[in-house]
Parts: C-alpha cells; structure tokens; sequence
C-alpha cells in the first residue's frame, strides 16, 4: 500500500553521544517509506538534533597575580551561560561560551604539555563548569582533560582497567578541587554538571533552516 505522506527523517549529529540505537530507528523508517513508492520529489526532509537546555554561570576571581579560582557557579539556561571573572585591578569580564572556548583552545594549542598544572584563567575555565559544559557542546575534544565528562560506565570495577580508570578520575578530580576557592563551590557545581547532563534533548525541525520543533524528547545521561 502507498502511504498518503512520506517524510524522510536526516539524521545530524550535533552531539557525540546520540545512541546508536535511535539513530538506526530513523534510518530505518527512513528507508521503509522510501521503498513504498517511486516518486521522492514531495518528500517532506527532517533534522533530528540533540541539545541541552540547561547552562552554567562561572564566577572567578584572581587571587593572587596571575592565579584564578572558582568562587562560585549557578545553573541557568543554556543560552544564559556565561563566566563573570574578576581581576586585581578591579576590572571585570563578561566571557561567553564561544569566548571561552577560544581562551581555552589558544592555550592548549601553545602549551598543550602544561595542561592543568597551572592555575591561569585558561585553566581554570577548562577544569570549571564552564569547560564541563563545553565538553558536552562545543568541545567534545575536551573530555580528554575532564574525564568526569563522560565518567566512569560501571560503579562495579571488575579489571584492572576499570581499576585505573576510577585512580584517574580521583587523581583529575583532585586537580579540578584545586581551581575551586572552597570545597562548597566544588560540591555545588558536581550537582549542577550532573543537571547539565540530564538536561539533553532529542529535538526533529523541519530542514531547510525553517523554523518550528516538531518533537521533543528528553534523554537522562548518568554521566557527571
């Protein structure tokens, strides 16, 4: 039987984490309604796209010359992401996300064997909420430095491989602790990474850049 209306669904991957098994599921509708008739040109095209919706507001300060620690981080909606930082001299910086993300990749591009073990701005945005949500973003490539990204699979270490894994992670969550001012602000934004994960989202929309979701279904990540 011919269906009335056909649609083809595009997949895009905006997100490195999109399960596999979904991704078949549209190819596959994809396909069948393909094959039920030989005349594509009225086909109706669809984007499928994961998003989060909730962001992260990053205040640092400089301590000491040249040394910046996280005092405090609130979550907000992901548009609203920002980093406050707050220098000696009194002056103080609105950073967004993409500025962020440029400091950070400058500096690993010029001192990419000295990662995390100074306590400049880069650094301090990179190991804070603001590279966290990065990672999950704009900068997939960042879980190389943050590996509470993507955590730890099972909390039952069965090998030696799991075993090394949970040592790394202590050892890099340490390193992060020490670019927060206090312990309260590490605690706080371990709750608000943990809400940033949880908020992604399955959206499909018209191709074409024409505007107007069509679904919506939210995913739950256990990540950190």
């Amino acid at each position: 039987m011919t269906p009335t209306s056909k649609k083809t669904f595009i997949k895009k991957v905006k997100d490195i984490t999109i399960s596999s098994t979904i991704a078949l599921s549209f190819i596959g509708n994809s396909a069948m309604l393909q094959s039920c008739g030989s005349d594509n040109s009225n086909e109706e095209e669809y984007e499928y796209e994961e998003v989060y919706t909730k962001g992260i507001k990053t205040y640092i300060s400089e301590t000491s010359k040249g040394v910046f620690k996280i005092t405090n981080e609130k979550e907000v909606a992901i548009d609203s992401s920002v980093a406050i930082v707050s220098y000696l001299d009194g002056k103080k910086d609105s950073l967004s996300p993409k500025v962020v993300q440029g400091l950070i990749d400058s500096e690993v591009k010029s001192n990419p064997n000295t990662i995390g073990q100074s306590h400049n701005l880069s650094n301090a945005l990179l190991f804070g909420g603001m590279g966290y949500l990065l990672a999950k973003t704009m900068s997939p490539n960042y879980a190389t430095y943050r590996p509470d990204v993507n955590g730890i699979q099972s909390n039952k270490l069965s090998s030696k491989s799991d075993t090394a894994r949970h040592r790394r992670n202590h050892f890099y969550g340490s390193r992060m602790m020490g670019y927060y001012a206090t312990a309260s602000a590490f605690s706080r934004s371990s709750q608000i990474h943990q809400s940033i994960s949880n908020s992604r989202t399955t959206i499909t929309r018209p191709s074409g850049g024409r505007s107007g979701f069509f679904h919506s279904s939210s995913h739950s990540s256990h990540s950190s």
